[in-house]
């Protein structure tokens, strides 16, 4: 999308700022619907066909399905261990397009792919067209209507496709390892950018490394492997693992981050 304004942006990817605002119709936070449309839109590119127009053109009903089928996918993706074979939710609405039926522990082995290609979208398009307030502009502009002098010039102006300065606080993760069992920085950040790229800005560890913190480039990231925005498991080879959560000032505070 080279020489690209941001209202082009937004006019291309209209369908999805429409299904953005029905999510946030039906009861959901903005960082939930976000995550829910990026999720839509990389299974396009798997082949799953209108996903995002079916969102936006079902009764509500039928979108409540599909959005519950969303959250199955979101959840399983965070998880460290894949679900059982026998038991889990059927995904028969958001299946009905491809061509062959993938059932929740296709989406488990494949967690990596889809968070990468996830990241992607919010990281980029994500960051226009799930701007309530550039939404608004552009529809009015559309319209006819007077726009603010601030937005207009947001609009007018050449898309980027490029993350935004965010504060290490909202990129950091605190790691904590089973009792006598530490993990060398090396192999932590060698983890990291071999599921999901080059992810990583800097690994800081508490010496001795009981503790540690990692601070990933993109700010997108780190909602996407947290359960319940709380924490996260990590299984490496060997039997080794660690835990995560999202840092705070008092935690960064009390281990001199």
């Amino acid at each position: 999308m080279a020489d690209a304004t941001v209202h082009n942006v937004l006019r291309f990817h209209r369908l999805e700022g429409k299904v953005y605002e029905k999510v946030l119709s039906m009861g959901k936070e903005p960082a939930d619907a976000k995550h829910l449309v990026a999720l839509w839109m990389w299974l396009e590119q798997l082949g799953f066909d209108d996903m995002v127009r079916r969102v936006k053109s079902s009764p509500r009903e039928a979108s409540l399905r599909l959005l519950r089928e969303a959250e199955a996918i979101l959840d399983c993706l965070r998880q460290g261990s894949p679900p059982p074979a026998r038991g889990t939710a059927a995904l028969t609405q958001t299946t009905q397009s491809a061509k062959d039926a993938p059932n929740l522990r296709f989406f488990f082995v494949h967690r990596d792919v889809a968070i990468r290609s996830m990241v992607s979208v919010l990281d980029g398009v994500g960051r226009v067209i799930f701007d309530d307030a550039l939404i608004r502009a552009a529809s009015d502009a559309d319209a006819g209507l007077p726009v603010d002098k601030k937005l207009r010039n947001e609009l007018e102006a050449p898309y980027e496709s490029r993350v935004e300065p965010t504060p290490e606080g909202r990129r950091s993760m605190f790691l904590t390892f089973p009792p006598g069992q530490p993990l060398p920085s090396e192999v932590i950040t060698d983890y990291f950018t071999g599921r999901w790229g080059v992810c990583v800005e800097k690994m800081e560890m508490v010496q001795p490394p009981k503790y540690g913190r990692v601070v990933f480039n993109s700010p997108s990231l780190l909602p996407l492997l947290l359960i319940d925005e709380q924490f996260a498991e990590f299984e490496m080879v060997q039997g080794m693992r660690m835990w995560g959560r999202r840092c705070s000032p008092l935690i960064d505070g009390a281990l001199n981050f």
